[in-house]
């Protein structure tokens, strides 16, 4: 059995949308694997997650809430609890951003301190 693909490139160019962590529209979308690549030959993930969510498990994020994630947890923090939208967004931390961001206009170029 060959490898499982998932329907996005990591080549794939920028998509506009909504993003799902502060729900601003209309800005440029990244892919955030909510199981950490890194983490996928891991034995502990192999045990509680499938081939399937571990590749199919994608959210579509403004830059900055995707970066945010990444200064906020380590890889090994996302793949044993934070690996949902809901869990990611109740973190106090990723909350309080959230907060800030969702006033801010689309356009506005974001940056965030690692």
């Amino acid at each position: 059995m060959g490898p499982i693909m998932d329907n996005y490139s990591d080549d794939m160019p920028s998509m506009e949308g909504t993003c799902e962590m502060c729900g601003r529209e209309g800005i440029k979308l990244t892919r955030h694997h909510l199981i950490p690549r890194s983490r996928h030959n891991k034995p502990r993930t192999r045990r509680y997650f499938s081939r399937e969510q571990m590749v199919g498990e994608i959210a579509m994020l403004c830059r900055p809430c995707h970066s945010q994630i990444h200064r906020l947890f380590a890889n090994h923090e996302l793949a044993s609890y934070y690996h949902s939208i809901e869990r990611l967004k109740d973190h106090s931390e990723m909350a309080k951003f959230i907060n800030w961001i969702k006033k801010r206009p689309a356009g506005l170029k974001i940056r965030v301190r690692h």
